[in-house]
């Protein structure tokens, strides 16, 4: 019997392949699902031991085999309906249906972590970040009563290693995490790429490195040209798969609200969310409220003034995940608890 890990998207499965490497240690059988990532991916090693859409799993004998399902989809939606139909065919079937275990992988807060566990809450076990997230479910949930159940929850930190995966760079470095839909406003992105092409201009003892940090087609580059001034020495995109390795090399991290900051601010980096479009859902900023890392960019006029920014905010960061190291082993205890007669108790259909 293996513990079968789901994931369809590039931060999900390096969360499920971090998981069941710290599975395997513990001498606990699990086996990775999933499709092909199609387009360039700012990750390595996003290939599943098994290559499989996952509703095309539903029925599979791959499940028949599972102690415990680890459900971690792009879409929190589609974890709900993957959920019901599993759970239908085992009915129909007569076996027992696995305990079936999902969260969101990156700290979420507010009404970002409702609406996401909302679709999830239909799942036997639930995974969060931190104290923080467990201290809003636990608000949330109050006094809701037998008629509205709720699955167990645990925290179990983030979702990378928690210790970086190189040496720093020998060169000032700027790693500039670009979204593809944040910032939201029009042209906001543009501009924002234009005053990394100025600080790198400006700053040629700097090496500014532009990072997708999701999937990208080669026929889109992140500045055009147009016959304009050639683009500074300093100024490179990052090559696919490139991701991590930079992340624990840099000097600097920057970005709007992209997760991946959580591991440059782990591993030492010094973190600048930029805060010229505010605090808003939207921009995916809120839940850095209290990290000490939001500045506006017209704070930094040299890139030296970086290495005067103060660092994060620690008590921030451990209380979002960062002060939990025993995740797998929380989940392997609630997932046996789960396994034990009159114990388990599925959350809403």
């Amino acid at each position: 019997m293996s513990i079968v890990l789901i994931s369809d998207g590039a931060l999900e499965r390096a969360g499920c392949g971090r998981l069941a490497e710290t599975l395997q240690q513990r001498n606990r059988p699990c086996l990775t699902v999933g499709p092909a990532l199609l387009s360039l991916q700012p990750l390595s090693g996003m290939e599943t031991e098994v290559l499989i859409d996952p509703l095309q799993l539903l029925g599979h004998p791959l499940l028949e085999q599972a102690s415990a399902i680890g459900l971690f989809l792009q879409k929190p939606q589609d974890v709900r309906g993957f959920v019901r139909a599993y759970r239908a065919i085992c009915r129909n079937s007569g076996r027992p249906a696995a305990p079936v275990f999902s969260g969101p992988l990156i700290p979420l807060v507010g009404d970002a972590l409702v609406q996401d566990l909302i679709e999830r809450c239909c799942c036997d076990l639930l995974l969060v970040s931190g104290d923080v997230q467990l201290k809003q479910v636990q608000a949330m949930t109050f006094n809701w009563g037998k008629h509205h159940p709720w699955p167990d929850t645990i925290a179990t930190g983030f979702w990378f290693d928690s210790k970086q995966s190189g040496p720093a760079s020998p060169q000032r470095m700027l790693l500039a995490l670009i979204q593809e839909s944040v910032p939201t406003y029009p042209g906001a992105t543009d501009q924002l790429l234009r005053q990394l092409r100025n600080w790198a201009q400006k700053n040629p003892s700097w090496t500014v490195v532009l990072q997708r940090d999701h999937a990208w087609r080669t026929d889109r580059p992140l500045i055009n040209i147009n016959g304009r001034t050639p683009l500074p020495a300093n100024l490179v995109s990052a090559a696919p798969g490139q991701m991590l390795p930079l992340l624990g090399r840099c000097t600097a991290c920057l970005t709007v609200s992209s997760p991946w900051i959580y591991a440059a601010m782990a591993w030492g980096s010094i973190p600048l969310i930029v805060a010229d479009y505010g605090i808003h859902g939207r921009q995916g900023t809120t839940g850095f409220f209290g990290s000490g890392t939001m500045h506006h960019l017209r704070s930094v006029r040299q890139l030296d003034d970086l290495l005067n920014l103060p660092g994060v905010n620690q008590t921030w960061l451990d209380s979002m995940g960062g002060a939990i190291s025993n995740g797998t082993d929380r989940l392997l205890n609630a997932l046996d608890k789960l396994s034990k007669p009159n114990n388990r108790e599925s959350g809403a259909s």
